[in-house]
């Protein structure tokens, strides 16, 4: 998703409006601002669809109609927006055969306001699962859930029913995970087309899919292993995170996401040392030779109950969920939410990051100041910090992965 009109800075205006003069669009105080930023003798006139300013001399140009701008030479002039109305104007000049962030730009003093203007105009379509307790209803409940986006309007449905965790694209359709079900596929229509039992007692959470591997790699939180799944749901070889399970018989260090890279296996879970059952927090992500099934080591600790490893833009991304921590950019905290992070995707523009019900509630305490117990999506512009919150009903309550249509 690209910005329909580029940020505007200073800097910006500089290089746009070289052997240039510039047009404000749009009279009064946000015109007079950017004048601020206008280099000496640049500016030519401003043009406003108020035609009682017609005529009138501003900042010592004259005030001239919408029409003025079918007789200037495109080439030689740079229009800057200057009106709260700057979506309605943009369209307008292209209309008129103006380019945007080469004819036109907004002034940088509507930054903010166009910031939410593009969060509150977003129209998008993502699936979403839920590991909640199965209901009869087509609004809550565990299962798979359509949630369409347009504007300021959001409607969400369940589409599949169930106890559904990890989640992941495969062959223009998806594969799931499911507590009942084990292993499934299912298309854009949400037709099931064939699932496999998982072994009993696994808990399948986390899935990812290497294509040059053509293997399913399922996490299983209950037996501390990742399983290397073929295309025909048949289970061909496995990774343990260390033998605690198989020598005390229960898991111990809540793995739960993972992410192929390469050759390479990374597993995010709850303790490295598989201490979380003692209240010994030390997440970690750790990375295996997926040749060798060795460990290489931990890429990242010091986290509270991660999720949702996944490589976006050529690095590791990551949600430290208890701590409401979107990991990225060398696991810097690239944003900071008050909610149980859990599900995530990226289109490019803006992260998708799944809020669940806080059950650890007590937990936060001390570490935030604000603890939401609501459910929903959040959409965040990393490069702003900027977001916007789209709240679920509170039966909903777990949301566990998220991909975009």
């Amino acid at each position: 998703m690209k910005r329909s009109i580029p940020f505007s800075t200073k800097q910006e205006i500089n290089r746009l409006s070289k052997d240039k003069k510039i047009i404000l669009f749009g009279a009064g105080n946000i015109a007079e601002k950017t004048t601020r930023m206008i280099p000496p003798n640049k500016l030519d006139s401003i043009v406003d669809n108020s035609t009682n300013l017609s005529g009138e001399v501003q900042f010592g140009v004259e005030v001239r109609s919408p029409q003025f701008l079918e007789t200037v030479d495109r080439g030689g002039v740079l229009i800057i927006i200057t009106t709260t109305s700057f979506s309605d104007v943009s369209k307008q000049l292209e209309g008129l055969g103006f380019i945007p962030s080469i004819d036109f730009i907004v002034s940088p003093v509507l930054n903010d306001l166009r910031i939410i203007d593009e969060l509150e105009s977003i129209e998008t379509s993502l699936i979403f699962s839920s590991g909640a307790p199965k209901q009869d209803s087509s609004e809550y409940g565990g299962g798979i859930y359509q949630l369409t986006v347009n504007g300021d309007e959001w409607k969400h449905e369940k589409k599949i029913d169930g106890n559904c965790y990890g989640m992941v694209k495969y062959n223009g359709n998806f594969v799931a995970l499911d507590t009942d079900r084990g292993i499934f596929e299912f298309d854009k229509d949400f037709n099931i087309l064939r699932q496999a039992k998982m072994p009993p007692g696994s808990r399948a959470h986390g899935i990812d899919f290497s294509e040059e591997k053509q293997i399913f790699f399922v996490n299983c939180s209950y037996l501390d292993t990742v399983l290397f799944v073929d295309t025909d749901f048949e289970i061909v070889d496995e990774v343990r995170i260390s033998n605690k399970q198989k020598k005390y018989g229960h898991p111990a260090h809540h793995s739960n996401d993972c992410c192929i890279w390469g050759d390479s296996l990374f597993v995010s879970m709850f303790s490295e040392t598989g201490n979380w059952k003692l209240d010994v927090f030390d997440g970690a992500v750790l990375e295996f030779d997926i040749a060798t099934k060795n460990l290489v080591g931990a890429v990242v600790r010091d986290l509270w109950m991660p999720h949702n490893i996944k490589v976006i833009d050529g690095g590791l991304t990551l949600l430290d969920s208890l701590k409401g921590h979107l990991l990225t950019n060398n696991m810097q905290v690239c944003g900071d939410f008050p909610a149980f992070t859990r599900g995530l995707d990226y289109d490019g523009q803006y992260y998708f990051i799944g809020q669940s019900r806080n059950r650890n509630y007590s937990k936060n305490i001390g570490l935030s100041k604000n603890i939401s117990i609501d459910a929903g999506i959040i959409v965040f512009d990393i490069q702003t910090k900027a977001s916007r919150f789209l709240q679920l009903p509170p039966k909903i309550s777990e949301i566990h992965s998220i991909v975009l249509l």
